[in-house]
């Protein structure tokens, strides 16, 4: 399962990380030792015109939240799927459409979060070699969960067959 919190916890490091490397008359952020609520935006370093610049993203924590609590439901569902099928074929193709079009969702997630990461690591550039292997730690979790979101497409698939 992917650990939301520590994404957000290692984007909030690379936010500061990369707020220390501008000059002082260039900081406009505060920063904080509150936690983060629900309607918070995850922060991000963005190169406009060669200066890096923090910006707020479109993903909210609460987003974050919610794709953690799918990932669990599906994994739930799917391990739920597997033991049913074992003694028999008794998931219908109604539930088996519903797990294909949330995986598929989830894909979509995947990849734009992906893409969000490659943008930070593009743009965040020389501000610290540490962000770089944060960024490529996560860009393998990421990498990671798309083996483990095909083989769930194919176990999906797999169960979908043997019901028709």
């Amino acid at each position: 399962m992917r650990s939301f919190s520590k994404i957000s916890s290692i984007v909030s490091v690379t936010t500061l990380m990369a707020a220390l490397a501008l000059p002082a008359s260039a900081m406009a952020v505060e920063l904080s030792t509150s936690s983060p609520s629900y309607g918070d935006k995850v922060s991000l370093i963005h190169n406009d015109y060669g200066k890096e610049v923090v910006i707020r993203s479109d993903i909210s924590i609460d987003e974050l939240k919610k794709m953690r609590d799918t990932v669990n439901d599906q994994s739930r569902q799917i391990e739920e799927l597997k033991r049913n099928s074992g003694s028999s074929s008794s998931a219908s193709s109604k539930e088996i459409d519903e797990l294909k079009n949330k995986v598929k969702e989830q894909d979509r997630e995947l990849d734009t979060l992906g893409r969000q990461v490659e943008d930070l690591k593009r743009n965040s550039g020389s501000s610290s070699n540490s962000n770089s292997s944060e960024i490529s730690n996560l860009k393998q979790k990421i990498n990671d969960q798309d083996r483990a979101m095909d083989q769930l497409k194919r176990t999906v698939e797999d169960l979908s067959r043997k019901v028709k």
